[in-house]
């Protein structure tokens, strides 16, 4: 190699050794390219949308309806102030605004009656608060008008800018597809020589080798009845084999991965580092990440939000945290997201999607591990470990192993319960098997 550099040609400039301390070494020096041009919109770009977005906005508020009793409230004037650009990284479009409202508004019951008048203010319109916009309301006049229009008032005008901020953020992405749709079309115009295929080299394939695991040590001393801590340890650092078989999909064909589904299978903050390695691949092309009813903190989820964020897996849309052992702290940090990526939807609501029961809990007995886990009869089993419906063949085919699979190991259950006032709500259960003075491994009748 430094036989090549120092060589003169006419390609290869004359190089010494390495470069001194102070003095530029043009191998090493990154410039623009002469044209300006930025090839597949790698680099970050802005462009200041403020006063096209501004007028629009108070156009739309101008223009905003309300219903009975306050159909004949209309808003006088609207002031928006802030900032607002489209911003374009990778190809991916977005509209990042920050904005502060204010209007005046005035409405009558139709009756005759005085006039009711007073203002609104909405300090902080951004994509983060677009869902819950928080509305500073003001009104000296005291009666039904006041009160329809603190209630129903305040809430027709955060539709109305919710839904006008949604439009210009779907025009902007309609009007960066329309010059890719026509050079495609002009790509394909008639009597156009054919391409010719060019025969590539076949990619070297690369295995990645496990490392050698060490001999099981003998445990020291079974644990007591009920105790899972030792077998939580164990498997603490053990990867689950459902987030294996995920890594394996997306290091051999990242193309492929659109969805990766990883709903309750007991992952752990220690989990999501070769994740989140995987998901950094140049080819990743995943779409749904589903990590809901698993066991991640918010020091997990801080470190997935921070990668995300970072650039990590830029064709993530959705992403599914729910269920998870999250403080108010540790959903913030998912609310956070939508700041950098406008265009990723994390849904934090404990829920499995498109769940399906498989069975029922019958008898619970008291004193079984089952009762212990908190089982109630009457209980749909939704998810049972990494089982879920698509997998799910009865239970003697599928639940009957796996329990007898796991003695004395944790199984992590999702139910469907009846809650007060008939009210269906999704349970994370943590079930052990294991033998009790009873009969059976979980002390309850699945049916």
């Amino acid at each position: 190699l430094h036989a090549r550099l120092t060589a003169r040609g006419p390609h290869l400039p004359l190089y010494d050794g390495m470069a001194k301390l102070g003095e530029g070494d043009q191998r090493w020096i990154v410039k623009e390219r002469e044209d300006g041009r930025n090839c597949n919109n790698w680099h970050w770009t802005s462009k200041d949308v403020s006063k096209n977005t501004k007028e629009e906005l108070i156009r739309c508020l101008e223009a905003c309806t309300f219903e009975p009793p306050i159909a004949l409230a209309r808003v006088k004037s609207a002031e928006v102030t802030g900032e607002a650009s489209i911003n374009n990284r990778k190809g991916k479009i977005f509209l990042i605004y920050d904005l502060e409202v204010k209007l005046k508004w005035e409405a009558s019951d139709g009756e005759g009656g005085e006039a009711c008048k007073g203002s609104m203010k909405l300090p902080d319109v951004s994509a983060t608060m677009l869902d819950d916009l928080d509305c500073e309301f003001t009104c000296k006049s005291s009666g039904g008008v006041a009160t329809a229009m603190r209630k129903q008032g305040v809430a027709a005008v955060r539709r109305c800018i919710e839904a006008a901020m949604l439009r210009m953020q779907e025009e902007v992405r309609a009007e960066k597809a329309r010059p890719e749709a026509e050079a495609v079309a002009e790509t394909r115009r008639p009597n156009a020589t054919p391409a010719v295929a060019v025969p590539l080299p076949k990619p070297i394939a690369v295995s990645t080798v496990p490392a050698k695991q060490p001999p099981p040590q003998p445990k020291p001393a079974e644990p007591a009845a009920g105790s899972d801590s030792g077998e939580e340890e164990e498997g603490e650092d053990k990867l689950p084999p459902a987030l294996e078989a995920a890594l394996r999909g997306l290091r051999q064909e990242p193309e492929a991965q659109r969805e990766v589904c990883l709903a309750n299978c007991s992952l752990r903050d220690s989990h999501l580092e070769p994740l989140i390695q995987a998901l950094h691949h140049s080819r990743c092309a995943v779409e749904t990440l589903d990590l809901a009813f698993n066991r991640l903190s918010d020091a997990g989820v801080h470190v997935l939000c921070r990668a995300v964020a970072s650039g990590c897996a830029m064709e993530l849309s959705s992403l599914r945290l729910g269920g998870n052992k999250l403080s108010p702290a540790g959903l913030a940090l998912g609310q956070s997201l939508k700041q950098s990526r406008p265009d990723l939807l994390v849904d934090l609501k404990p829920q499995l999607k498109d769940a399906r029961s498989m069975c029922q809990v019958g008898n619970v007995y008291p004193g079984s591990p089952a009762a212990t886990a908190g089982l109630r009869t009457g209980d749909s089993i939704i998810a049972f470990g990494p089982l879920l419906h698509a997998g799910f063949r009865g239970v003697s085919e599928s639940i009957v192993p796996a329990v007898k699979a796991s003695v004395g190991r944790p199984i992590d259950v999702v139910v469907v319960r009846m809650g007060e006032g008939a009210q269906v709500q999704q349970l994370a259960l943590t079930l052990t098997p294991q033998t009790w003075s009873g009969g059976g491994l979980l002390g309850c009748i699945l049916k």
